[in-house]
């Protein structure tokens, strides 16, 4: 899940000297519930994570047809 395994493995590869790249496409979460009981959509945490990614971890690109050469 982007969320979490995509998200760390970004994090951690950042950590290590690399600037990751990820194709968004290839990636997916699902649904959860927040705190407050209402449930986050799975489009709005898939948003979320890719987002912190593009801050600091990594470059974020659409679609596979994106990736530098």
């Amino acid at each position: 899940m982007t969320h979490m395994c995509v998200n760390y493995t970004s994090q951690g590869a950042f950590n290590l000297g690399y600037r990751p790249t990820v194709v968004a496409e290839t990636t997916a979460t699902r649904a959860l519930a927040a705190p407050d009981g209402t449930v986050l959509p799975a489009a709005a945490l898939q948003a979320a994570a890719l987002t912190s990614i593009t801050d600091l971890f990594g470059i974020v690109v659409a679609t596979v047809d994106e990736l530098p050469e």
